[in-house]
């Protein structure tokens, strides 16, 4: 579902830059390192504007809570969603949200990330008031709202909580961007710091004329502007109190505290230089985003004190390529840079490409630490790893852990200059060995900040007060040891402390989340943070929270227990009747493939109502007519159906049943699909050694364009180069974090082009990201036949029989059964078959079958099959006069349609679609469609193609192919 994006919404806090076609730029370029915020405006829409903002931040030591308070206004006259993407700074975690409900603030509460998105969009079309904040990858975000309404307000509060870094003089650094692309009618700014006095803190740029202010308990700025555009970047220095800072809260029952400790005093070492360095270069397209000027002064400083060495380049992106060898002599690596400086950025980030090819002392990695192609957890290195980030959007933690563990350092360059940089590559300082304590439990440390040398301790109390005993490990050899004395006395009141450990303790689990995904999704439940495993939401009504099983906030705590003891009740029922309906649903299809159609001309006059009641067909594969079309009139009832046989795993009767289903001469011919797009047409004329250049010549236009990289990606295909065809092909894994639909049609396009290793790990992702709809188990389960795995795609199809859906996926329990049953019975070693149902294994080969899907939600496209006889089958005939069975209509989901003939008339078979148009409160572009046709289903002689296109107008029909079957 394509959505507004309204950028503009977490101005505040996001220093990372958007790149997008139709953006709205702010007249002032802000300071170097804050990009300016993009205001992303679809055709024909008006940008929706941010008309008011309150902040309000709270300070204690090095940590600050900002609550954010916005309002919106949409100027168009329709309702429209909003989805805004987001990254914060290194640090940054967003730890609440509330949504506006005449006047009263209701706070969102967590849920299962997948859960929360299909809530979201459930109720987005019922048409009722949801929000929902998400974590994509790495510190990026992503919040939608619903409804923005026409012409109207909508009022959000977010809160941020973040870990501020050190200056060089041990201040505290308070960074407020504000490079909004507007006027603002009000803007409001409250800053309070606790336990300081007005003279420990100033504005360093920014807020022209605020002053700080002795207010009781602290030091208090305000700051209050009206028709205005803030400077695009502010900045406010605090001094924290030298000594030991704490603070102590009650959550949960359990008694948080949150100590600041001054450092061991240890000073650093300088660390062996390098003779071999593998300088390992993300060059994937998001690498572009990388501030790359300041990753070459580093490199200037760094190969200036290194003096002589040897360099071995790898490009990381969706695979590893060597750069070449290169020396550094006397500081002098101009060769090394002017290699670097025509790096081409193109492909998603496989981080398996980031493990060097060759021995090296040292590993020296730039990327922004987000995997999102193949392999998606950073290797393991058994030498000191260097990483560093220069991207807005970036996975620190990931990459700080990759770093810390093998014994290297993790920088991030929008924090640290380039000078400081360098001299942490060189250097050596203390580790914190052992952190222990007989009054306290679940000790969680950050890593000791080398700014300031101070050092974040967090856990829970089982005394008063308790002593920390701390073993440091000297870079030279050797231990030192520390005790602090932490607890109630003399703590500052903030509520932080249980939060602040709970951030900690994410921060060792997120690295390995695929390790820890049920540790991180109860840490985000129990504290109400936004992790990869919990997002936060906001409902309506207490009928919605109860319908979903989301414990509501506590106003809404006591409806919610009346109502849930029914509803759980209901939920029993539905689910126990499920499999009921679709085993009887099965039978009825069994019962119309056993009967035998005439294949000879089709009667002139419209009888198939008639032809159905003589051949006994079943009341499910009757035809049905949807609202746009006119009632045919009832069905008789079947006959019985002839015994189901049981198919286990060494049953030969499904070895008998293919030998039955002997296919006739039949063979399938696509008409090529040629988008007539101008970028298209000039690479179909390029001469092959200039093609990836003019692929590059006409990609900036199109960065956002799923349909020129797929387009593209079938042109290099064609022409032979696989490899280019892969790279571009995966920038679709790039475009947008975690969207599903677009991660989608990746994995049906590696399926394509025969790369089904490639395809699973994205749909895995793709089940991940929304295993509410069915679409995601069954397209893993074909994947995961493609590479052969048929035992776990048995298992993969099955969870599409057995799960309750909603109703806008009718009969994708059938087609998953056909898929299942056809693997079960041509599976050349046995699939253990002993958790089925056995009515539900039964395999049910057919000469002719068409597969319909595509990528939009709440869309509606339908299947055409018009055979020999001129008969078109579709949703308004499901069933023709030689027996050939449309499925059910898909009018609000993805997909598929199928079309079945189990004996196949000789003749041509036309294959169409049509796209009658979606119900999305957001402006869609065009829809991907994905059609597969077989001949000799079931069977070993099964065969198959594949085609995907587009379709833009609402009532266009394109012609996908044929099917030839010969006498």
């Amino acid at each position: 579902m394509k959505v507004v994006k309204a950028l503009v919404l977490l101005a505040l806090f996001c220093a990372g830059q958007v790149a997008a076609a139709q953006a709205l730029l702010i007249n002032e370029p802000p300071p170097r390192g804050i990009p300016p915020i993009l205001l992303l405006t679809p055709e024909a829409v008006q940008p929706i504007r941010l008309t008011r903002v309150n902040v309000d931040v709270l300070v204690l030591g090095r940590l600050a809570k900002s609550t954010v308070e916005m309002t919106f206004h949409n100027p168009n006259a329709r309702v429209l969603e909003g989805e805004l993407q987001f990254p914060l700074l290194d640090g940054q975690e967003v730890s609440g949200l509330a949504l506006d409900f005449d006047g009263k603030w209701r706070p969102a509460v967590p849920v299962d990330k997948a859960r929360g998105q299909e809530v979201f969009e459930e109720v987005t079309r019922t048409r009722v008031d949801p929000a929902l904040l998400e974590a994509t990858q790495g510190n990026n975000y992503k919040l939608r709202i619903y409804p923005i309404p026409a012409q109207g307000d909508r009022k959000v509060s977010l809160t941020i909580s973040e870990h501020l870094p050190a200056r060089r003089d041990g201040t505290a650094l308070l960074r407020l961007p504000l490079a909004f692309g507007e006027r603002l009618g009000n803007f409001d700014l409250r800053i309070q710091a606790p336990g300081l006095k007005a003279d420990a803190a100033r504005v360093v740029r920014g807020l022209s004329g605020a002053r700080w202010e002795n207010r009781e308990g602290g030091a208090t700025l305000t700051w209050h502007r009206r028709d205005d555009q803030p400077e695009p970047l502010a900045e406010v220095s605090l001094s924290p109190p030298t000594g030991p800072l704490m603070t102590v809260e009650e959550f949960g029952g359990k008694r948080y505290f949150y100590a600041e400790l001054p450092g061991p005093g240890i000073p650093p070492a300088a660390r062996p230089k390098p003779g071999q360095l593998a300088l390992v270069w993300d060059a994937s397209g998001s690498g572009a985003q990388r501030q790359h000027g300041r990753e070459f002064a580093l490199l200037d400083a760094y190969f200036k004190a290194l003096g002589n060495g040897q360099v071995r380049l790898t490009l990381a992106r969706d695979s590893a390529e060597d750069g070449g060898n290169f020396v550094v002599k006397g500081g002098d690596w101009s060769a090394l840079r002017a290699r670097l400086e025509q790096v081409i950025y193109d492909g998603a980030t496989n981080m398996a490409a980031f493990r060097p090819p060759a021995a090296a002392d040292a590993v020296l990695l730039f990327s922004d630490g987000l995997g999102n192609f193949s392999a998606q957890t950073m290797p393991d290195f058994d030498l000191p790893l260097f990483a560093v980030s220069a991207a807005a959007a970036a996975d620190g933690e990931r990459l700080r852990q990759a770093a810390t563990k093998s014994g290297g350092v993790y920088i991030d360059l929008l924090a640290t200059s380039p000078t400081a940089a360098a001299a942490a590559l060189r250097s050596v300082g203390p580790g914190l060995a052992s952190l222990r304590s007989n009054g306290a439990q679940e000790l969680v440390a950050a890593p000791l900040d080398p700014e300031s040398g101070r050092l974040a301790v967090t856990g829970i109390l089982t005394e008063p007060t308790a002593v920390l005993d701390l073993e440091w490990r000297k870079p030279g050899g050797g231990i030192q040891r520390q005790q602090v004395r932490v607890g109630s006395t003399n703590g500052l009141p903030a509520s932080f402390a249980a939060q602040a450990w709970a951030r900690l303790r994410l921060q060792q689990l997120l690295p390995e989340r695929s390790l820890h995904r049920t540790a991180i999704a109860r840490l985000g439940k129990s504290f109400g943070l936004v992790t990869p495993g919990t997002s936060l939401i906001v409902l309506d009504r207490v009928e919605d929270y109860v319908r979903h099983e989301i414990p509501p906030p506590d106003e809404l705590r006591d409806d919610y227990e009346r109502l849930a003891a029914s509803r759980r009740q209901q939920a029993e029922r539905d689910r126990a009747s499920h499999i009921e309906d679709i085993a009887r649903r099965f039978k009825e299809k069994q019962a119309w493939w056993e009967r035998d159609f005439p294949k000879g001309d089709r009667p002139p006059v419209r009888q198939e109502a008639k032809v159905a009641a003589a051949a006994g067909a079943a009341p499910g594969m009757m035809m049905e007519r949807s609202q746009r079309a006119s009632a045919a009139p009832p069905a008789p009832a079947p006959a019985t159906a002839a015994p189901m046989p049981r198919m286990d795993a060494a049953a030969p009767a499904s070895k008998a049943k293919l030998a039955d289903a002997e296919a006739p001469v039949a063979r399938i011919q696509l008409k090529k699909w040629l988008p007539d797009a101008p970028y298209a047409e000039r690479l179909r004329k390029t001469e092959a050694d200039q093609l990836y250049r003019v692929y590059l010549d006409e990609r900036p236009a199109y960065l956002n364009s799923t349909a020129f990289f797929l387009d593209v990606a079938d042109i290099f295909f064609e022409r032979g180069r696989p490899e280019l065809a892969l790279r571009i092909l995966s920038n679709l894994a790039e475009m947008d974090l975690e969207n599903r639909h677009i991660l989608r049609i990746l994995g049906y396009r590696l399926l394509q082009a025969k790369r089904a290793d490639l395809a699973v790990p994205v749909l895995q992702r793709v089940l991940d990201l929304a295993p509410n709809e069915p679409q995601s188990w069954r397209d893993l389960g074909l994947a995961q036949a493609e590479t052969g795995d048929r035992q776990q795609a048995v298992a993969s199809l099955y969870q599409v029989v057995t799960r309750p859906w909603h109703n806008r996926f009718p009969d994708i329990e059938l087609v998953a059964l056909a898929e299942m049953n056809a693997l079960i019975a041509t599976s050349p070693s046995g699939i253990d078959t002993s958790a089925i149902d056995p009515r539900f294994l039964r395999n049910l080969p057919l000469d002719l079958r068409v597969l319909l899907a595509w990528d939009a939600d709440n869309t509606d496209i339908d299947l055409w099959v018009t055979d020999p006889n001129g008969e078109k089958a579709y949703y308004g005939n499901r069933l023709t006069y030689q027996g050939g069975a449309m499925s059910r209509d898909f009018t609000g989901g993805y997909g598929p349609e199928e079309f079945s003939l189990k004996k196949a008339k000789p003749g041509r078979y036309l294959v169409q679609a049509q796209f009658y148009g979606h119900r999305q409160q957001v402006v869609a572009g065009a829809t991907t469609l994905s059609l597969r046709l077989y001949t000799a289903f079931g069977s070993a002689a099964q065969k198959e193609e594949w085609l995907t296109l587009r379709l833009k107008g609402q009532r266009e029909v394109v012609t996908v192919g044929e099917f030839v079957v010969g006498q």
